[in-house]
């Protein structure tokens, strides 16, 4: 019998010896915010108003108004949008209240809300009908909202 062999370790280099690149090289969805064709999650406390940030860079990106009054959105689009926490009514309510911050009107958002009862990430028919949803609707930003409701565990 051979002596097992040692696995081969990860490459390392100095940080000196990292490749540079130009400043950006990514471009901006929502200006120092939030990067185009970007995935990340909003995290807080509960009650840390997380699900008011998301609506608030939805309502942005769809107006191409400023996110936070603060933040550009250099190339608005549609967005597309699951709150599983909420009720309908809920959500209109917090979005109206978003829009009329933003002096706009609900209607010509080009905001699209996903409404079936339950979306499992941790579920392949669920991530096949996801994404026929993503490319009928081609958004620039998808929100999914709260992480928590998005697997079977919940």
């Amino acid at each position: 019998m051979s002596a097992p062999t040692a696995p081969a370790p990860f490459p390392v280099v100095r940080p000196s010896d990292l490749r540079t690149s130009a400043a950006s090289s990514a471009p901006w969805l929502i200006d120092q915010l939030w990067t185009a064709s970007a995935v990340g999650i909003i995290g807080g406390a509960p009650k840390s108003l997380k699900t008011w940030m998301a609506l608030e860079m939805a309502v942005s990106v769809a107006s191409g108004s400023a996110c936070l009054a603060s933040f550009a959105v250099p190339s608005p689009g549609p967005v597309l949008l699951y709150a599983a926490e909420d009720s309908e009514s809920a959500l209109r309510r917090r979005l109206e209240s978003l829009v009329h911050h933003h002096a706009l009107h609900l209607a010509y958002l080009d905001i699209r809300v996903i409404t079936a009862d339950s979306l499992r990430l941790d579920r392949t028919a669920d991530q096949e009908r996801l994404e026929a949803t993503r490319t009928l609707h081609r958004p620039v930003l998808l929100i999914l909202d709260p992480l928590v409701c998005l697997h079977a565990i919940y």
